[in-house]
């Protein structure tokens, strides 16, 4: 509990912001708008690229910034302006692609802010535990055979790198393979990994936003869920675990709100960052 009120909210998005049908329900929107109102801050925090955000963020104008890439990215969205781009060296990236080459995984790159999936061998995205997210992965990605040669063929720097492995063995497999990498590596929804610039996370995100609009890290609050929450948990001034969360997020996190289909995370920022409390849905 804090009677403390706080000026910039960093929100996931999967399972945190959007419900369970990958949605921002109105009451939800209608909240960040009127947070926005009030001058205070609202950023998505999020491993997604900048194409698979365009249309919420079309919807919710009162989202002010978006740290993505699960923070290797940081874009003001009023001034369309990237305030922050990471990337990964181009060596690391193809030792990468070579691990990948022979295991039953769906790959997904981020370069020059769009999103490019490939499918392994078997071309169902349930198949590597990843079906319920066929939709916005489809409104937000260019699907392409050879993700490899459509990457070297851009001449753009990759910026992120997802694998979604179609078993814990497969996955077993490419870390015995893999070794150290001076990455940030995260776990993923699914069976994967999230590859990222070092010194590009979420907790990374924050505090260079906060810097660059002279906020004290102190004056911010996160709202999550997942494992790859847990550093912008901690790096936060104030943290709120949805009640879905992972136990691991409980455990951290400062308080507990409703779950993602509750329009918890809503329901937090206006409590934390307003004052409109209401005891039975935040504790």
């Amino acid at each position: 509990m804090t009677g403390r009120m706080y000026e910039l909210a960093a929100l996931d998005m999967d399972g945190t912001l959007l419900n369970s049908a990958h949605e921002i329900t109105p009451f939800t929107r209608d909240a960040l708008n009127r947070v926005d109102a009030a001058g205070k801050v609202i950023a998505l925090c999020t491993g997604r690229c900048l194409s698979e955000l365009w249309d919420h963020l079309a919807r919710v104008p009162g989202i002010r910034y978006a740290i993505n890439e699960s923070g290797g990215c940081l874009y003001d969205v009023r001034a369309n302006r990237i305030l922050r781009q990471a990337t990964i060296d181009s060596d690391t990236v193809e030792r990468l692609f070579d691990l990948a080459a022979p295991r039953d995984v769906m790959i997904q790159c981020f370069f020059g802010n769009q999103s490019y999936l490939q499918l392994g061998a078997n071309l169902h995205m349930d198949h590597y535990h990843m079906g319920g997210f066929e939709a916005a992965f489809e409104a937000g990605s260019v699907f392409t055979p050879d993700i490899r040669a459509l990457w070297r063929a851009s001449g753009k720097p990759l910026t992120k790198l997802n694998l979604y492995f179609a078993s814990e063995a497969e996955k077993a497999r490419f870390d015995e393979a893999l070794g150290a990498v001076d990455l940030c590596v995260t776990g993923c929804m699914g069976i994967g990994y999230e590859f990222s610039p070092k010194g590009a996370g979420k907790d990374d995100g924050l505090r260079a936003l906060c810097a660059h609009l002279g906020i004290p890290v102190e004056q911010s609050m996160a709202v999550g869920d997942g494992n790859n929450d847990i550093e912008l948990i901690r790096a936060a001034g104030f943290s709120v675990a949805m009640g879905n969360a992972v136990e691991a997020v409980r455990q951290v996190a400062d308080a507990v709100t409703e779950d993602c289909d509750h329009d918890g995370a809503a329901k937090a920022v206006l409590r934390y960052m307003l004052g409109l409390q209401d005891d039975s849905n935040v504790n």
